[in-house]
């Protein structure tokens, strides 16, 4: 028997076809057009006034469509919890910071212990403009939007909502890679990181913080020390972030029985959602 529906999973008034066309047709329309007004406007800034012009002009309008896009096809009182940010806003972010930093520690140690210390003149720069940014960012794009519209309002199964923000999460990286091998194990990497980033969210009752501090986190290690250049690394900080996936899972589910069992178990899978459940 499946876990009662949760506040935060209540179906859409909408119908979940059209919900899930209108998710689709939305953020495909939109991500072709991610960088745009970025490039059309400020691709000559620089420093902190490319960070301010990245938040204006790449991530605030995919934000802004995102609340958009809750208000007509899930409710305009329940835009914030469409976006993984309703409930307790506080105790949420509280709780996907403890996460992060919880799970992400074996990876910080690791680095530490195996890669020199970052020599940029601008440490806080580079967390903020390759971390805080897209790990917040995506995060909002990737998992509450696509895969979070589709599992809880469309009635899409986890595995179908999930796997196709895995493919788009993985394509969008393959601009790190300089040949068919590397571009290949960059993809497998990033599509394997967007399915666990997506289970994350949902056994975390859709608190996105919980998925955006772990991929900030993850990502602010990896700035702090000079690891790799790109999303691939060497062996011990391949092994460490492994490491920090195997951690998140065996605490997540430890953690989902003391809060009535796993929201993605028996046929939510693959056929539908949350929002099937009774």
């Amino acid at each position: 028997m499946s876990a009662p529906i949760a506040s935060s999973q209540r179906p859409s008034a909408t119908p979940a076809p059209v919900v899930a066309a209108a998710t689709i047709i939305l953020f495909f329309a939109a991500d072709a057009y991610d960088f745009h007004l970025f490039r059309q406007f400020a691709s000559e800034t620089e420093g902190w006034a490319r960070v301010g012009a990245l938040l204006a002009l790449r991530w605030a309008p995919q934000i802004l469509l995102i609340a958009l896009a809750a208000a007509v096809l899930v409710g305009p009182g329940r835009i914030a919890e469409a976006m993984g940010l309703g409930g307790a806003p506080m105790r949420r972010l509280a709780t996907g910071l403890a996460a992060g930093l919880g799970f992400t520690a074996v990876m910080a140690m690791t680095l530490a212990l195996t890669s020199p210390v970052s020599a940029s003149g601008d440490l806080l720069y580079d967390i903020v403009r390759g971390a805080v940014l897209p790990g917040v960012g995506e995060e909002l794009w990737y998992r509450a939007f696509l895969f979070g519209f589709l599992f809880r309002y469309a009635g899409w199964g986890f595995l179908p909502a999930a796997l196709l923000g895995a493919a788009v999460f993985g394509g969008a990286h393959l601009y790190q890679s300089g040949e068919a091998g590397e571009a290949a194990a960059i993809f497998a990497i990033t599509a394997v990181g967007g399915l666990w980033f997506a289970w994350l969210y949902a056994e975390w009752r859709f608190n996105i913080w919980v998925p955006a501090s772990v991929h900030l986190l993850m990502n602010a290690w990896w700035e702090a020390f000079a690891v790799s250049e790109t999303a691939l690394g060497p062996m011990a900080a391949n092994l460490s972030r492994l490491a920090v996936i195997f951690v998140s899972i065996v605490v997540t589910a430890w953690l989902a029985r003391a809060r009535g069992g796993r929201v993605v178990r028996g046929r939510a899978w693959l056929v539908g959602g949350p929002r099937r459940q009774a």
